[in-house]
């Protein structure tokens, strides 16, 4: 598999949707495959909040991590790279490459922290239409992603009509809700409460490790099922000892959690998880009155949906919504509702299901 990883700087104004402009900025992204001569063969993969562009492979930047969808990228895979030519992109205001918080301000020579402008699902989705033309790809053939990447799909859906002949929507709804708000409103005051914070200007000192272990172990919780979590763990005690009846992490379950919060400092930038869930906060298909199936009446794609039953974060029935007001345009879509305990990540962590359907979908659309 042909496996390319570049960086692209766009060094030209560009004005944001809340009305800012960036000077320049820089995309991150890898490719996989080969692009055909008719450039009719390309995949965008849209990522998930805290992963990059590195979907698949032996190593990413350091050489040392697999690709966070290996299951689906590759020869003979859903996304066949002997066949199709798979981009993914880092997505602006992230932490793989991309031009975001961590990145340097020339004004200033020094990182952006707080001072980097606050970016939208639209903004994102933009300079990813800007990197297709550099590679002079007018239409994908295919562009998926799944919870933050479904934002994006649906961004495509409607800001890009015409650039795209198929979509996949996975775990994702057409707007944000009041309960999403106030989850990422507590990951971030996990983060920004941290004395090391410092305003956000942390680079070169010492990071907010207390406050982005929080935020993770947090997340966990909001990932995770619950039973998951119970036959995972259950309640056994660490090493199986006797209750020692102390303050300190007793059970399987909790010293799990307290390893999560440990590592998450190093991974993934504090600043740029604000900015992202942050973008996620602003998504809304229907803002300003707009009914869904208005939005959706330009949409020219084939359009597969897959939704989870246990996914309490991004329910189906909000991803049925997406499917009526295709339907309501006669636009043609599926929607697929799985089982897995799983929920909201199953499609990375118990993805045989969603791959299978994928399959079938991508086979239909040749």
């Amino acid at each position: 598999m042909n496996h390319v990883r570049k960086n692209l700087l766009f060094n030209s104004p560009t004005k944001l949707q809340s009305g800012k402009i960036l000077d320049s900025f820089d995309i991150a992204y890898e490719t996989y495959g080969n692009l055909n001569s008719a450039k009719d063969n390309a995949i965008l993969i849209c990522h998930g909040l805290t992963s990059d562009a590195h979907v698949a492979g032996e190593g990413d930047v350091t050489g040392s991590r697999k690709g966070w969808w290996e299951a689906a990228v590759g020869p003979d895979k859903p996304f066949d790279t002997n066949k199709y030519f798979v981009i993914c992109s880092n997505v602006l205001g992230g932490c793989g490459g991309s031009t975001g918080p961590s990145s340097i301000d020339v004004v200033g020579n020094a990182p952006y922290g707080l001072k980097f402008p606050v970016v939208t699902i639209s903004d994102m989705v933009n300079a990813q239409a800007r990197l297709a033309d550099r590679l002079g790809i007018d239409t994908f053939h295919t562009v998926v992603g799944g919870c933050f990447g479904g934002f994006q799909v649906l961004d495509w859906m409607i800001g890009y009509p015409a650039r795209i002949r198929n979509a996949i929507v996975i775990s994702a709804t057409p707007r944000t809700t009041t309960h999403n708000l106030g989850l990422w409103e507590v990951i971030r005051q996990a983060i920004m409460r941290d004395p090391d914070f410092n305003g956000g200007d942390y680079y070169g000192r010492k990071l907010p490790a207390s406050g982005m272990g929080l935020a993770q172990m947090f997340g966990i919780m909001i990932w995770m099922d619950r039973k998951v979590m119970h036959d995972r763990f259950g309640l056994k005690l660490i090493n199986d000892r006797e209750p020692s009846y102390t303050l300190e992490p007793e059970f399987q379950f909790q010293a799990f959690v307290h390893n999560i919060g440990k590592n998450a400092v190093g991974r993934f930038d504090p600043n740029s998880l604000i900015y992202l869930t942050k973008a996620m906060d602003y998504f809304d298909l229907t803002r300003g009155g707009t009914s869904l199936s208005e939005t959706f009446k330009n949409v020219a794609c084939r359009t597969l949906l897959i939704g989870y039953r246990k996914d309490w974060r991004y329910p189906p029935e909000e991803m049925a919504e997406i499917s009526e007001a295709l339907s309501a345009n006669r636009k043609p879509n599926e929607l697929r509702t799985l089982d897995s305990h799983f929920g909201h990540g199953a499609f990375m962590y118990d993805s045989e299901g969603a791959l299978e359907i994928i399959r079938e979908f991508m086979l239909s659309a040749e």
